[in-house]
Order: structure tokens, then C-alpha cells, then sequence
């Protein structure tokens, strides 16, 4: 993770898990103001003392000037109980000073399984308000832990600097496949059983647009034949959401997957994924992005930003059963960035970076 505040620091964070086979845990930080010298690492989130184990962890920094709590850090993660992890917990920790002290505090309640927590995301508004969203797993009835392939992405906010955040609601229910390699991710259909985390990446319109303070959340959700990424969005502080938008054409009916969401300074809503519709067999991939300039309501015409192809099963594990777990991307001025996951290689994963120009 990482991200700058209005200073132009830098900090970085991941998740620390311990050597000893306790199941304790931590999301770490450090910071930077040149790129060449960082600090310390220092704890944000948890500790053998406070939390188990903190996973799916985001960092968010409010860069806005008129925000009362310009430059405050969040850090959120769903918190496990180890060593049983039967229940396991939202939570989302604060820094109003640089990082020298954090607030933990408890967005959702205590889940105890098959009811689950997972994949947290955050964005923050010009006016301080914090938004975070997170994949849920039901613990009663034929959707039990996903059992049955159905998973719900909610959402919570905060507008007091991550001291009180709003009760979770459900923003849509999606589909994550039939038969899930875990309670809450499913696997990439012809694979080793690689896993498909689907994170609710969450991004908001700072921008003085005619969208301006629209939110918006990319996902995937399985047709039945195909994974299929798309995008809902809301203009009411997330009150209500709007039906989910395709990215990808009608005609792409192929598996998308691993996708992410920014919004520029402009209003633009960019969305890069990785996508198999070049390969009849439905197994290499290459990266893929698409533009929104009316809100989410549509999305321009896909632009490829790889020509070569990927093998999912080309990842460097032993088992050839793990590609990463997310992508992303980000705006550098007009310019819409992605990163993600490369195996062609032939041999391992590497991390690449492209995308579309603007300007």
C-alpha cells in the first residue's frame, strides 16, 4: 500500500504476520519525504497486545485542503482471532499526526463463522469523509460463508476523522461462482484453483465537476458462464446505489477479473482489470482498461494495454496456485496508470505498469 499526503510524504504499509507460529499479527507503516530515506516501521494496526491478525488491509490519506482533517492516515483490515479464526472483525485505525499515534476503532460487528469479513477499501472525500467498503459472507442459510456462491459488498463512513463510522449497508449482491476454493474468494475457472480475491475498490469524484462527489465501486460478479467486471455507483454519500455497469462490451464474454477503480482530479473514472477475451480457450489473459466521462453511467470503448499474453498458471509457486491477490491503478495528472500482474514471460509474475494517455 501506499500513498502521499499534501506535504508530499510518502508511506507505505503491509501486513506483518509473526515468525513463531503464535497467529499474531500487524499492518506496519513507514514514511519518507524524499523516497530515499524512510523510517522506522511502526505499528498501525494490531500487535500481540491489542489484535490478532489484521488481513486485506487499505490505506487512505485525506489530501484535501479544505478537509478539517487534512493529512490524517486511516488503515483498515479485517481483524481474525487467532489461532481458531472463528470470528473476525472491520476495523479501520487513524493518525492525525503523521503516524506518532493511532486509533482503532470497530466499523462492523464481531462475525463469528461461516459469517465472514473480508477485502476493505477506502476513499476520501474533498470534505473529510472517510468511506470504506468490504465484502460480506452471510452466517446463516444456504449462503453461509458463500457456500453457495453468493457474497454481498457493504459499506460504512465515517465523517468525524475514523472515530464513529455509520452502521454498514448493503450495496449490491454479487455472484463469486459455484464452487469457492474459500469461504469468500472463488477460483479462476481453468487454473490450478488460483483464487480470485474480488475486492470492492472504492473511489470518489473530488473533482468541481457535474459528478462531483459521486462514489463509485468496481467488482466482479459471476454470469454463470463468465466473470464479469462492473461498476455501481452512488450520488447520495452512498444512501443508494445504482445498478451495476458493465465495463466490457456485450460481446466480451470471456472471464475479467481483478479489477480496480480510480477517479481523477477531473471527474474521470478510469477502471483497469485483466481480461481473456483474445484467447478462445479462455485461459491467457492481457490487461484491459475503460474511461467513464458521465458519471458510471457508461464506459468508453476498452483500450488493451497489453499485446502479450499471460498464463494465470505461470506464477513462480510450486504449486502454481497463486497470482496475487489484487491489481491497481492510479491518475498521474491527466494520465490514467495500472499496475498488475504479468506472466509472459512464460516462467514467473511480474509486476508491470501501463496504461492510457490523455494529454
Amino acid at each position: 500500500m501506499v500513498g502521499y499526503d499534501l506535504n508530499g510524504v510518502a508511506y507505505i504499509a503491509g501486513e506483518y504476520g509473526d515468525s513463531e507460529g503464535l497467529g499474531y499479527g500487524l499492518v506496519a507503516f513507514q514514511k519518507s519525504t524524499d523516497g530515499v530515506t524512510w523510517s522506522t516501521p511502526g505499528v498501525a494496526l494490531g500487535g500481540p497486545t491489542i489484535y490478532r491478525l489484521p488481513l486485506y488491509a487499505s490505506l487512505a490519506i485525506d489530501t484535501s485542503p479544505r478537509s478539517i482533517f487534512a493529512n490524517n492516515l486511516y488503515v483498515s483490515a479485517v481483524v481474525l482471532n487467532e489461532p481458531s479464526q472463528s470470528k473476525n472483525q472491520v476495523v479501520v485505525s487513524h493518525s492525525g499526526d503523521g503516524g506518532a499515534r493511532w486509533k482503532a476503532v470497530a466499523v462492523a460487528p464481531v462475525q463469528t463463522y461461516p459469517a465472514e469479513d473480508d477485502f476493505t477499501s477506502m476513499a476520501v472525500g474533498k470534505d473529510g469523509t472517510v468511506y470504506l467498503t468490504w465484502q460480506y459472507c452471510s452466517g446463516i442459510g444456504p449462503a453461509a460463508g458463500c457456500s453457495n456462491g453468493h457474497a454481498y459488498m457493504l459499506f460504512s463512513k465515517s465523517t468525524d476523522g475514523g472515530n464513529v463510522w455509520s452502521y454498514p449497508k448493503l450495496m449490491t449482491g454479487v455472484t463469486i461462482g459455484n464452487s469457492a476454493c474459500h469461504c469468500s474468494s472463488d477460483d479462476l475457472p481453468n487454473t490450478n484453483d488460483i483464487r480470485v480475491y474480488n475486492y470492492p475498490a472504492i473511489g470518489v469524484d473530488n473533482s468541481s465537476g457535474p459528478h462531483a462527489g459521486t462514489l463509485y465501486v468496481v467488482m466482479y460478479s459471476w454470469t454463470g458462464t463468465y466473470m464479469r467486471v462492473q461498476v455501481i455507483h452512488s450520488t447520495d454519500g452512498g444512501s443508494s446505489w445504482s445498478k451495476p455497469v458493465p465495463v466490457a462490451p456485450a460481446s466480451d464474454t470471456h472471464d475479467q477479473f481483478f479489477p480496480w477503480l480510480s477517479v481523477s482530479s477531473t471527474g474521470l473514472v478510469g477502471v483497469s482489470w485483466l481480461d481473456r477475451r483474445n484467447d478462445p480457450a479462455n485461459i491467457d489473459y492481457q490487461a484491459f482498461a475503460a474511461i467513464s466521462t458521465d458519471g458510471g453511467r457508461s464506459f468508453q470503448p476498452n483500450v488493451q494495454l497489453t499485446q502479450e499474453f499471460s498464463n494465470p498458471n505461470n506464477n513462480g509457486f510450486a504449486d502454481n496456485r497463486w497470482m496475487g491477490d489484487y491489481a491497481g491503478n492510479t491518475w498521474a495528472g491527466p494520465d490514467f496508470v495500472a499496475a498488475w500482474m504479468d506472466s509472459s514471460n512464460g516462467v514467473d509474475m511480474q509486476d508491470v505498469v501501463g496504461g492510457i494517455r490523455l494529454h
